[in-house]
């Protein structure tokens, strides 16, 4: 959806994502539902920029879950901060090998560790994960962790199928005789 086709409000949200993150494409097929998205996006944005986590953190843990979706959208795009905080490319590129890699804190591998194991199998996450995050999180912290890991394995996913690497992305639909019914 073009940005002269939302509503103001979803324009301002599509305008914003753009400039946070260089990529605002996967926002142009939600905006579909604007009653929806006017209440997720301030519950997304201060999740991701009020919390307690520092935004470095998220972000390893964001491309690390859009590595395993492969979403193009996501892999395409950073958050500014983060990379004021440090975010290197050459650590993007060590995500999938983040364990023994010495560009990462036991607390970062602790995160990318817990967000690769819930996006590929989250029956694999366990206590010896949860002991290990207790190790550098506090309980809320753990929580919050939580709520970015879901968030960035359903969008990315959600992304990732409906091609959201492009301007003209789209939720597929039906035919209009079909969608009546």
């Amino acid at each position: 959806m073009e940005l002269v086709d939302m509503t103001p409000e979803m324009a301002e949200i599509v305008t914003q994502v753009g400039e946070m993150t260089g990529e605002p494409t996967g926002m142009r097929a939600v905006v579909h539902r604007p009653d929806i998205i006017s209440k997720f996006a301030p519950f997304y944005w201060s999740l991701q920029t009020e919390g307690l986590l520092d935004r470095k953190l998220i972000e390893l843990v964001r491309l690390a879950i859009a590595q395993i979706n492969q979403c193009a959208n996501c892999l395409g795009s950073r958050y500014q901060d983060s990379i004021d905080q440090g975010l290197t490319e050459e650590m993007v590129a060590a995500l999938p090998s983040a364990e023994t890699s010495p560009l990462f804190t036991e607390r970062e591998k602790a995160a990318i560790s817990f967000g690769q194991k819930m996006a590929f199998d989250h029956f694999s996450v366990g206590d010896a994960e949860f002991e290990r995050l207790y190790r550098s999180f506090s309980v809320k912290e753990v929580v919050e962790l939580g709520l970015d890991v879901a968030m960035f394995v359903g969008l990315g996913r959600l992304f990732a199928v409906i091609d959201a690497k492009n301007v003209h992305c789209s939720i597929p639909i039906r035919e209009a005789a079909d969608v009546a019914s």
